[in-house]
C-alpha cells in the first residue's frame, strides 16, 4: 500500500497515485474521504483504504467513491453497514488496532470480540485488520522490545482469529520504517501488507546499508530577489536576532513561513547555493527569508537556492531546525504548490 494522504506528502495524489497504479502498487491509502475521491478523479480505480476514522455524515460519499473504511467501534460499523444496505453496496471495512499510538484503534484485549460482531452484520465485509507502531523509528534498546512485543501481540491476535474461522484477508503493521527496521516480523506470516510512507518519496526514517541508495522524489528551491551588503554590528530581520559578526553579504528569498517553510530554520539552517551551503540569518519572514551569501561567490538576483533536494537532503534540512523530516517536507511542498497554482 502506497499512503498517498497530505496530498502524497505534497507531492501531488493524483500524479502520485497514478504512478503508484502503473509501478504495480495494489492498494493506495489516505486520511480523509476528498483524498480518495481525489484518486477516482485521477482515474485511479485501485483500492483505496481511509485510515483515519470515517464520520457519519462521510460514509455515503465515501461508499459511493468504493473507498475502504477503518474502523474501531461497533458503532461505526453499524453506521457503514446501515449506509450501505441503504446503497444497495457492501462496506469493506479495517478493523483499527491500538497498538500504543493513543490515537484511534481498539484496544487489542477488545479487537477479538469487535471483530466477531462486526463480522455479524450485513451489507458489510472485514477485508482487513492493522495496527499502527508509533515508536517504529527508534533505536532506543526500550523501544525495540516495546515495539517487538506490540508486533506479537498482534500476531497471536491473529492466530486466534484463524482458528475461529474470522481471519481478515488482509493483515497490516508495517509502516515505512518497521519495513526497514523490522522486516522480518512485519512482511512475513500473518501479515500479508506493508503501508509505505515516507520510505516512497525518498526519505528512510530508518538506516540501513541499502537505504543509502534511495533518493528523494521532489526538490524545493526559492529564487534571490534581492542582495543587500550588511555592515557589521547591524541587526538584520524582526525582533534582532541576528546582528553582522562583520560586513556580510546577504540574499533574500521568495519563501517564508506562508509557504510552509519553518520558522524554526531561522538562525539555524541553510539552503544549497552555487553548491555551498548559505546558512538562515534572522527569523524567517512570512513570504521571505535572509540567508548569508558573503562566502559564496557570484550569487546574484535570480540564482535558485536549494532548500533541500539532491545537493541538500530534507532529512538533514529538518534536522537543522530541529523537526521530524514531514514536518518540513509536507508544509513546504503544499506552500510551494499553492504559490504556483
Amino acid at each position: 500500500m502506497a499512503v498517498v494522504k497530505a496530498d502524497a506528502y505534497g507531492h501531488g495524489i493524483d500524479a502520485v497515485s497514478q504512478a503508484a497504479r502503473d509501478a504495480g502498487i495494489e492498494r493506495l491509502g489516505v486520511a480523509t474521504v476528498g483524498e480518495g475521491r481525489a484518486i477516482r478523479g485521477a482515474g485511479v480505480d485501485l483500492p483505496v483504504l481511509l485510515l483515519d476514522p470515517i464520520l457519519p455524515h462521510e460514509i455515503r460519499s465515501a461508499l459511493s467513491a468504493d473507498l475502504e473504511l477503518s474502523i474501531d467501534t461497533l458503532e461505526a460499523a453499524r453506521a457503514a453497514s446501515e449506509a450501505a444496505g441503504l446503497l444497495g453496496a457492501v462496506a469493506r471495512v479495517h478493523v483499527d488496532v491500538d497498538l500504543g499510538m493513543r490515537r484511534f484503534g481498539v484496544l487489542l484485549e477488545r479487537a477479538l470480540s469487535l471483530v466477531a460482531e462486526v463480522a455479524a452484520l450485513p451489507s458489510l465485509r472485514i477485508e482487513g485488520l492493522f495496527g499502527h507502531l508509533p515508536r517504529a523509528d527508534s533505536d532506543r534498546p526500550e523501544d525495540e522490545e516495546e515495539t517487538r512485543a506490540a508486533i506479537a501481540a498482534l500476531s497471536a491476535a491473529l492466530r486466534d482469529l484463524d482458528q475461529r474461522g474470522v481471519l481478515p484477508p488482509l493483515r497490516h503493521v508495517g509502516n515505512s520504517a518497521a519495513v526497514i527496521h523490522y522486516p522480518d516480523e512485519v512482511t512475513t506470516s500473518p501479515f500479508n501488507l506493508v503501508r509505505i510512507g515516507t520510505l516512497l518519496y525518498g526519505y528512510p526514517e530508518v538506516r540501513r546499508p541499502w537505504t543509502a541508495h534511495v533518493r528523494p522524489v521532489a526538490t524545493l528551491t526559492a529564487q534571490v530577489i534581492a542582495l543587500k551588503e550588511i555592515a557589521e554590528g547591524e541587526w538584520v530581520g524582526y525582533g534582532r536576532t541576528w546582528q553582522a559578526p562583520s560586513q556580510r553579504r546577504v540574499a533574500v528569498l521568495a519563501i517564508g513561513y506562508a509557504d510552509g517553510l519553518p520558522p524554526s530554520l531561522g538562525n539555524r539552517g541553510a539552503v544549497d547555493l552555487r553548491g555551498k551551503r548559505a546558512p538562515f540569518v534572522g527569523r524567517v519572514c512570512l513570504d521571505h527569508a535572509l540567508v548569508d551569501v558573503t562566502e559564496i561567490d557570484g550569487v546574484r538576483v535570480g540564482d535558485a537556492a536549494e532548500v533541500f533536494g539532491p545537493d541538500l537532503p530534507a532529512g538533514e534540512a529538518a534536522a537543522a531546525g530541529g523537526l521530524a523530516v514531514c514536518e518540513l517536507l509536507v508544509p513546504a511542498l503544499r506552500g510551494a504548490e499553492r504559490a504556483h497554482a
